[in-house]
């Protein structure tokens, strides 16, 4: 127990000094796949060089590799929302590598809509590929998705989120 005690302690520790060292640093002003110019998955320090990353670079690395991977980057990303970015895509580019993990969503909003109620409820979502995708449909958080915002959601991410039928009822609409 003390061992976990004093691990929390130091990642804590080393949370809140990497949140105070961002002050006066310059802000990412590119995505993680604008920065990994080779594809392989990371961020090289050659990569990282010649951007404002650079400045970032020992704060995001976490386990000290010299390469920062996806997951160093988005949860640097998270950690630090709206304070390390210049601009919203950047910000949000955590968000949209989580929201492409999911299943996609294939079926249209009427046929997801099974008691024609002109929303989509958590029950009507729960046993569907819209499930993981509720949450950030749900923008008003009224625990039920309208019409407009699986069309704002879906035309907003396009085929990274949706597929077929849901593709098709989005753009027509």
């Amino acid at each position: 127990m003390k061992k976990l005690t004093l691990a929390s302690t130091i990642l804590a520790t080393l949370s809140l000094a990497a949140c105070a060292s961002n002050q006066g640093l310059d802000k990412i002003d590119s995505d993680f796949a604008s920065l990994d110019n080779d594809s392989d998955g990371f961020i090289s320090k050659v990569e990282a060089d010649d951007d404002n990353i650079w400045q970032h670079f020992s704060n995001i690395d976490t386990n000290m590799d010299n390469q920062i991977s996806r997951n160093e980057f988005n949860a640097y990303m998270q950690l630090n929302t709206g304070k390390v970015a210049t601009d919203s895509e950047v910000s949000e580019s955590a968000f949209k590598a989580d929201i492409t993990k999911f299943d996609k969503i294939q079926s249209s909003f009427s046929s997801l809509d099974n008691d024609k109620s002109g929303y989509i409820s958590v029950e009507e979502a729960d046993d569907d590929d819209i499930s993981n995708h509720f949450g950030y449909m749900d923008v008003n958080k009224d625990k039920r998705v309208s019409k407009r915002e699986f069309v704002t959601y879906i035309k907003k991410y396009g085929n990274a989120v949706a597929e077929d039928d849901a593709l098709k009822s989005a753009n027509n609409s």
